[in-house]
């Protein structure tokens, strides 16, 4: 990754910094897939650079009030256009133009949709891979770690307009290792595409 755009939350004693969350994400998520459907480019990643979740005792986690947005070539996010999708939002989201990652970074970061599946859909699916009872399947469940309760982001299916949480799970990497992003500009739980952090 070469290039980002960083944006901020604003401060506004009368909107809550969760409420302008969520009509930011909405709209990057529209942008990342229609920039997926009309130039192919999945490339584009995110970050949370005020990014808190307390894994010890999972009591504390915050997303903050910055996102920056990834690219490998300036090409990308030109087309991605944030000012177009985000014109809306002026008084609330502050974007910063295009800039090259500086030299100089902390090290790599993978952001995950953190996606856990509740404890009786994991029983039921137990119990018939292994053909054993749900009581069974219940007890070898419980000794999994449970859900951990990382920062998220109410959004709004734009298919079936069910509300959802875009839980968000980041965390450091050794390496940076290059891939595709979803369309929430994060891995999913199985992979390890990362992107700079300073």
């Amino acid at each position: 990754m070469k290039y980002y755009q960083e944006l901020t939350i604003l401060p506004d004693p009368e909107i809550s910094g969760y409420f302008i969350w969520s009509k930011l994400y909405n709209q990057l998520h529209i942008a990342l897939a229609d920039i997926k459907n009309t130039h192919k480019i999945e490339t584009i990643g995110v970050s949370f650079p005020d990014y808190y979740f307390d894994s010890k005792n999972g009591k504390s986690s915050k997303l903050g009030n910055k996102l920056r947005v990834f690219a490998p070539n300036k090409e990308g996010l030109e087309n991605l256009n944030l000012n177009k999708w985000l014109e809306r939002l002026t008084d609330y989201v502050h974007i910063k133009p295009i800039k090259d990652v500086p030299d100089k970074i902390e090290g790599y970061l993978s952001v995950h949709r953190y996606r856990f599946k509740p404890v009786e859909i994991q029983a039921r699916s137990l119990a018939k891979k292994l053909g054993i009872s749900l009581d069974d399947a219940m007890a070898t469940i419980a000794k999994r770690k449970p859900e951990k309760p990382v920062p998220y982001i109410r959004l709004m299916s734009e298919t079936n307009k069910s509300p959802y949480m875009l839980k968000v799970l980041q965390q450091p990497a050794d390496k940076p290792t290059l891939g595709e992003f979803n369309t929430y500009g994060m891995n999913g739980m199985s992979d390890n595409i990362t992107v700079p952090h300073w």
